[in-house]
């Protein structure tokens, strides 16, 4: 077991001690794929950040000495105006800095992040500051400023890295942070240290947790209150004082919605549940159907001329097209150029496949809030994007209205959906199996990384993912077309 607390090991015991435990305990696994693209933008960021500080050093354990030591040799030399990726170790905790900078004989910390400087998660970019702040501190360096380093809405491709960033001062915020740090340093170190975890306790931290249930929080029945679609914190946090985890133990006061009750009821059941209204919903559609499914592109700095950072470009589109529920479906497909911003072309291309005739099948509200940024950014195709929004329909809504079961465990995502319902079609085949890895793949092309043949096998890749997704919204329909034909014929009997 490890003898140091990183800071990604305390921020995680903030959030939940025994989450901190556990991973102090755990071997790291390797990123995939869609991680390892995240990962190398951050470091692209932080280099640019570097530049501001041209006189800056890299710190780097050289000639026996380790990053700690060389960070103190540079710390105690004045000649030393910046720092990037100072090291420092104050058993048990150990920190590393963005960026050192020394202003008026004492120290400014910046941390550099990936996100916009009007992000809603501030608040979480200051407990990451303020964590190297107050190392910073007990290693006895005199950093009187902390700062964040930020994105600027501002920056346009191939601007300068001096229009990329906004410098925003987060000294007092910090300081806050690190004063509540030090206050809960002995006994949460003590707790993480410990042979035995720490008693869990239920909070929204579970519902991404790979451990709950398994390791950690368990539960007799093997179904727990995290299977309650859309659980308001309040609840979740009355469910947590009074220790309730199994779904069979909510008390009947907790006021849960239809959805939520028709959730609750399969589970514990293990039956499929499908409401009346499905029928109606499915009744709406007017055929020929035609099941779009979007991808897109989004990097942190932008791939084309004119946008910003974080610009989600659309780069393709999957039509399944059925003219009824008998008919063999027709496909028909659209992958950008990935050197070039094809938006115009593929809504150009679009508005034609899918004619003026129909309902438009999509999961989520994804498409539609694409569409409408089509809309926006050409305005002489407005009236026939217009139609096309007038025809969407969702699949998400009539399942979330109508339909659970046992296997969806509180979500509604295509891809939880899809194996607990049409248990035969599978992702797992395919290269590119999820729009983290769709992401990544497209926008190395945009970067040239991904060159020669390579770049036909990749395209290949992308045009497969995006037509499972329309494929398993026409076996969707299938299915509950079936569901609701047989509630049907039992309700007659």
């Amino acid at each position: 077991m490890p003898d140091t607390v990183s800071k990604y090991d305390w921020l995680t015991a903030e959030q939940c001690l025994s989450g901190g435990w556990f991973g102090l305990r755990e071997v790291a696994t390797p990123p995939d794929e869609a991680e390892r693209f995240r990962m190398e933008q951050g470091q692209e960021v932080g280099a640019l950040a570097r530049k501001l500080f041209p006189d800056g050093v890299l710190v780097d354990g050289a000639n026996g000495e380790s990053a700690d030591e060389v960070t103190q040799s540079l710390i105690s030399d004045p000649r030393t105006s910046a720092l990037f990726e100072p090291s420092f170790r104050v058993p048990p905790f150990v920190a590393k800095a963005d960026i050192l900078r020394r202003v008026d004989g004492a120290w400014q910390l910046l941390e550099v992040k990936s996100s916009f400087s009007d992000t809603a998660k501030l608040s979480e970019l200051v407990d990451d500051l303020a964590y190297t702040l107050w190392v910073l501190r007990k290693a006895g360096v005199d950093v009187t400023r902390a700062a964040l380093v930020l994105l600027s809405r501002q920056y346009r491709y191939s601007d300068g890295p001096e229009r990329l960033f906004e410098i925003v001062d987060k000294t007092d915020e910090a300081n806050s942070r690190a004063s509540d740090y030090e206050a809960a340093a002995a006994a949460t170190v003590s707790a993480l240290f410990r042979d035995e975890p720490p008693s869990p306790t239920l909070s929204s931290a579970c519902r991404e947790c790979s451990r709950f249930g398994d390791t950690c929080l368990r539960t007799r029945s093997g179904h727990s209150v995290l299977e309650i679609p859309q659980l308001h914190h309040t609840k979740l946090r009355r469910l947590s004082e009074a220790g309730i985890v199994d779904l069979e133990d909510v008390p009947a006061d907790l006021k849960l919605n239809d959805r939520q009750e028709r959730a609750k009821a399969a589970t514990l059941s293990g039956n499929t549940i499908i409401e009346p209204g499905l029928a109606t919903a499915l009744a709406s559609l007017e055929w020929p159907c035609h099941y779009l499914d979007f991808e897109t592109v989004a990097t942190v700095l932008p791939l084309y001329d004119g946008h910003g950072c974080h610009r989600q470009v659309l780069t393709q589109f999957s039509i399944h097209h059925r003219d009824n529920m008998d008919a063999e479906p027709r496909h028909s497909e659209y992958l950008a150029d990935a050197t070039m911003d094809c938006e115009r072309e593929l809504a150009e291309e679009l508005i034609q496949q899918l004619g003026d005739r129909g309902s438009i099948l999509v999961y989520s509200s994804f498409e539609q809030t694409r569409i409408k940024g089509l809309r926006d950014s050409f305005p002489d195709l407005a009236g026939r994007l217009d139609a096309i929004l007038a025809r969407l329909k969702d699949l998400l809504a009539v399942v979330k209205d109508n339909v659970y079961h046992p296997e969806f465990h509180g979500s509604f995502s295509i891809k939880t959906v899809l194996p607990a319902l049409v248990p035969s079609l599978s992702y797992e085949g395919l290269d590119v199996r999820n729009g983290d890895m769709a992401i990544a793949r497209f926008a190395r092309m945009a970067r040239g990384e991904i060159t020669g043949n390579d770049v036909e096998v990749t395209r290949r890749q992308l045009l497969e993912y995006c037509a499972m997704d329309t494929l398993a919204m026409v076996s969707l329909h299938e299915v509950l077309h079936q569901f609701a034909t047989a509630r049907r014929r039992t309700a007659g009997r």
